[in-house]
């Protein structure tokens, strides 16, 4: 982002990633930054992985084990996940993380995390378009999710793990698509600066 400040007046990007996540960023760009609001309101795709038989504090495989879960039973198949994954379609209500850059009396709430102060979260209505366990590769899920504004996939794979009764966390995630917008239209960073320094 720095590096293309030097080149734009104006640069902003739509939709944060997770540290640990890839895929698709839209840049925006001197007048199409005017578009911030439209394209945040625009659905998203994501591909990932939930690990289960663990928690832990960010809902994500960075963080700290929470409490020790009951490993995965035989009874939870490929089958049954899909059923249980389909409860999640709809709008529902959702937890943030307590690792999340939600804000509380005007601070982060992952700073207050991070020094152990206590946080308050609400649970928000969101909306998962659709939820499809792909495979199952005990214990790893791999999935696909389209959603609305606002959902986070960490807070997914936990509460996942807690309809299980054996915990779950965020494997992995790649976020495919915005909109109409898909991850195998992008380019590369590397790509955007070549282009504009022409």
């Amino acid at each position: 982002m720095r590096l293309l400040q030097r080149k734009f007046q104006k640069v902003g990007h739509a939709g944060t990633l997770d540290p640990f996540a890839s895929g698709l960023l839209i840049i925006l760009l001197d007048r199409a930054t005017k578009e911030f609001e439209k394209i945040q309101r625009m659905d998203k795709e994501y591909a990932g992985e939930i690990v289960l038989g663990f928690s832990t504090d960010t809902y994500d495989i960075t963080g700290k084990a929470a409490k020790p879960e009951r490993p995965p039973t035989r009874e939870i198949d490929l089958d049954g996940l899909k059923r249980i994954a389909r409860q999640f379609v709809g709008e529902i209500e959702q937890v943030p993380p307590r690792f999340s850059a939600l804000k509380q009396a005007g601070r982060r709430l992952y700073q207050l995390s991070r020094q152990n102060k206590p946080v308050e979260i609400a649970p928000r209505r969101v909306v998962i378009k659709s939820f499809e366990i792909e495979e199952f590769d005990p214990p790893i899920i791999m999935f696909r999710a389209l959603v609305g504004q606002g959902v986070y996939l960490r807070s997914l794979a936990h509460d996942l793990g807690q309809r299980l009764g054996c915990g779950g966390t965020l494997l992995s995630l790649r976020r495919t698509g915005i909109g109409e917008h898909t991850v195998s239209q992008a380019l590369r960073l590397g790509d955007i600066l070549e282009m504009v320094s022409c």
